[in-house]
C-alpha cells in the first residue's frame, strides 16, 4: 500500500520536473549558441534543482541517498559542497557540517574518510527514508517502530538542549557498522513525552527500562545515521541548539 501511495506521489513531480527542464533549456538556448554547451547544462541542472526542491523534496533525499560510511570526504563534496563549519573533535576526527533549509548533515571524517553521518530533519514533511526495510520515511514511525533490536542509548536533558539516541540492531545492514537513530530538540517534529523522566532515571538508576519503554514508544526519530563510531562520538558532534542559531545566523 505505501509502495503504491509513493509511485502515484511521485508520478505528477516527475511531469512538473520534465516540464521545468524544457523551460529551463529554452532559457538556456542563447548560452548554448554562444559555445558554452557544458556551462548551459550546469545552468539546467542547478536551476532545475532549485525549482524541483521549491515544490518537492526529491533533489534532497536523491542527494541524501548516496551517503554512506566509508565514502571520501572528496566524494561526499562533490555531492553537497563545502561544508559551512569544521569542527574538530579530537583524536583526529573531524566534524563537518551542511546547513540546509529542511536538514542537517554532519560528516564525521577521519583520514579524509566519512567515518560516519547523521541527518537531523529540521522540517515537518521532510521524510527520507532510513533503513530501508526495518525503517521507512523519517518522522513516521517511532523508535518502537524500528524492526531491529534497540541497543545502547544516551539520553540528555537540560534547560536548552534535549537528545536522545540510541544504537539499533538491524540484521545483515548493520553487521558491519552501527545504524544511529535519534531525537534531537530543534528537529522536525519537536515534541518527546517522557524524556525528562527517563533521564531522571538514568541519573537515580531506578526504572531506567520502563522510563526507555514510553519513550520507545511515544517519540518520532528526527535523526539517523550509519558508521563506524561509538555513540560517545555521535553524541558529540550533536550542535547544541544554541550553537545551530549561532552557526545558522552566520551562514544563512
Amino acid at each position: 500500500m505505501a509502495g503504491s501511495a509513493e509511485q502515484s506521489a511521485t508520478a505528477p513531480r516527475a511531469g512538473v520536473r520534465q516540464k521545468v527542464v524544457t523551460w529551463v533549456a529554452a532559457l538556456s538556448l542563447p548560452v548554448i549558441a554562444l559555445g558554452n554547451f557544458s556551462e548551459a547544462v550546469m545552468i539546467v541542472e542547478d536551476t532545475v534543482d532549485r525549482v524541483v526542491s521549491a515544490f518537492t523534496n526529491l533533489p534532497e533525499y536523491e542527494d541524501l541517498s548516496y551517503l554512506r560510511a566509508g565514502i571520501s570526504r572528496d566524494y561526499a563534496r562533490e555531492i553537497f559542497g563545502t561544508p559551512q563549519v569544521n569542527r574538530d573533535l579530537g583524536n583526529g576526527l573531524g566534524a563537518e557540517y551542511y546547513f540546509d533549509e529542511k536538514y542537517l548533515l554532519t560528516l564525521l571524517v577521519r583520514s579524509g574518510e566519512v567515518t560516519a553521518f547523521t541527518v537531523i530533519s529540521l522540517q515537518d514533511g521532510f521524510s527520507p527514508q532510513v533503513f530501508d526495510e526495518w525503517g521507512g520515511p523519517l518522522g513516521e514511525f517511532t523508535f518502537a517502530g524500528l524492526k531491529g533490536l534497540p541497543g545502547d542509548f544516551l539520553v540528555d536533558w537540560n534547560k536548552n538542549s534535549a537528545l536522545y539516541l540510541e544504537l539499533v540492531n538491524l540484521g545483515g545492514g548493520s553487521l558491519n557498522q552501527k545504524a544511529y537513530a535519534g531525537w534531537v530538540n530543534y528537529g522536525a517534529g519537536a515534541e518527546a513525552a517522557g524524556l525528562s523522566r527517563l533521564y531522571q532515571s538514568v541519573l537515580t538508576g531506578e526504572g531506567t527500562e520502563t522510563a526507555r519503554q514510553n519513550v520507545r514508544e511515544s517519540v518520532t526519530p528526527n535523526l539517523y545515521g550509519w558508521g563506524n563510531l561509538n555513540q560517545a562520538d555521535i553524541r558529540n558532534s550533536i550542535l547544541s541548539p544554541a550553537d545551530l542559531a549561532h552557526y545558522l545566523s552566520a551562514y544563512q
